[in-house]
């Protein structure tokens, strides 16, 4: 049997996912908490709230800026699992937009 790469990089993530879940609890509730949180530490900054795919976009600039600082495969990992995260929320927002 041949696994793809594609479908291993998928397994993997979902691993990490379900992984990091176990420890943290869902994530979607989780970045919507944490977009709360976020508001309130930026509420002077801001003009708007901040929702929930902009939180992995700030995860992802945060393991971005890591990985200028030394090679660790983590960082790399999760900037892309963060963005899976942050693709799922802004397409659920967009449809419920849409309906």
């Amino acid at each position: 049997m041949t696994i793809k790469i594609a479908d291993l990089d998928k397994n993997i993530k979902a691993k990490i996912i379900a992984d990091r879940e176990k420890d943290y609890g869902d994530y979607q509730h989780n970045f919507i908490m944490l977009a709360e949180m976020f508001t309130l530490v930026l509420a002077n900054n801001l003009k708007k709230r901040i929702k929930p795919h902009q939180v992995g976009h700030i995860m992802m600039a945060l393991k971005l800026y890591r990985s200028t600082r030394g090679y660790k495969a983590d960082n790399y990992h999760d900037m892309g699992i963060y963005n899976n995260m942050a693709f799922e929320l802004h397409k659920k927002e967009v449809a419920k937009k849409d309906k």
